[in-house]
């Protein structure tokens, strides 16, 4: 299927020009248009009408694909990004996409149908070609939880592999030294630097990595359950693993009833550390140790980015968000346990 990065190539233009063409923009020279039509008949290209309805720019409203709308981190996300678009005169339309690549087209193509000024896009699903098409297409559109190359100035994610590192190296600090991770099952940017994280902090520490440490599952709390599970089918707590990583607050949290019901006490038997830093990872019993993910400040910063987009306006330089780490109650300092045995011995 052809995409306006061909069309230009054809016509020997930028895609910007393009673009003009397609929204009968005056500021093209005849001849140029003639030769962008040209190249279009031949590649049998058919714009978008959704996009071209985007780009006439007639609503009032910035559009928002997200995963699921019940997820504890999007519902964070979506009331950031509301408040930021109140707080600029716009109004908020959001679309699901489920985390597949069909439903996150649908999505996107829905709220671009709606004539939305700016889009703030989690879709993980779908391919980059895909998604650069639309970045092409659709001018305003900002990506969050995903970097494009080459488009990085529109696209936020936070600084997930110091994170994991900060999560690992935390429970090592504490005296732990065979510490599982559970991990999100879907192939996203997102899941892979976390691990590598928690391989390189292991690494970093002298410390061997084991892939049967490893559990995958969706990223739910189902899935952190599953994913416990799994780790219980085959491995003994205390023995071959005194601590485990999480992907998530959300995995975290999912974990926790299945140590419990399995007779394993957090942290007394076993520690446990998120990230996100939800809500649930204070409200949760004991309270979860994680990652601070400034998800409010990415939500916030993607629509004033998307607005800066719509306006035409410089966009700041790319860049990732910072994480920090989040203490709490969910790991036990087995160092302390060892010093409490020395003054005894003593």
């Amino acid at each position: 299927m052809p995409t306006i990065r061909d069309v230009a190539l054809r016509a020997n233009v930028s895609i910007a020009t393009v673009s003009r063409v397609i929204n009968n923009s005056a500021k093209v020279s005849p001849a140029v248009k003639e030769a962008v039509l040209k190249a279009q008949k031949e590649l049998n290209f058919s714009p978008n009408a959704n996009a071209r309805a985007l780009a006439q720019r007639e609503s009032n409203t910035i559009g928002m694909v997200v995963s699921d709308v019940s997820d504890p981190y999007f519902a964070t996300a979506i009331r950031s990004c509301d408040d930021a678009i109140q707080a600029s005169g716009f109004n908020l339309l959001i679309a699901q996409g489920h985390h597949d690549a069909e439903r996150e087209k649908r999505a996107i193509d829905s709220l671009i149908s709606y004539k939305c000024r700016g889009l703030v896009v989690h879709a993980l699903a779908l391919n980059d070609d895909i998604m650069r098409d639309y970045l092409d297409r659709v001018d305003s559109m900002v990506l969050i939880n995903r970097v494009i190359k080459g488009y990085e100035e529109r696209c936020l994610n936070c600084d997930n592999y110091a994170g994991e590192c900060l999560a690992v190296g935390e429970l090592i600090e504490k005296g732990h030294t065979k510490i599982a991770f559970i991990n999100s099952s879907h192939q996203i940017l997102d899941a892979s630097e976390r691990l590598q994280g928690y391989v390189d902090t292991l690494t970093k520490y002298h410390l061997k990595f084991d892939p049967n440490l490893v559990a995958e599952a969706p990223p739910s709390i189902e899935g952190g359950a599953q994913a416990t599970k799994s780790l219980l089918a085959k491995l003994k707590p205390g023995k071959d693993f005194t601590a485990i990583a999480c992907y998530s607050d959300v995995m975290a949290i999912g974990a926790i009833p299945v140590l419990y019901s399995n007779g394993f006490t957090v942290p007394d038997d076993i520690s446990i550390t998120g990230f996100d830093n939800l809500y649930l990872s204070y409200c949760s019993w004991p309270a979860l140790t994680t990652i601070d993910n400034p998800i409010k400040r990415m939500a916030e910063e993607a629509v004033n980015r998307a607005i800066t987009l719509y306006s035409r306006n410089p966009l700041d330089p790319p860049h990732r968000l910072d994480v920090s780490l989040v203490r709490r109650d969910s790991v036990k300092d087995l160092n302390a346990k060892d010093t409490k045995k020395k003054k005894k011995s003593t």
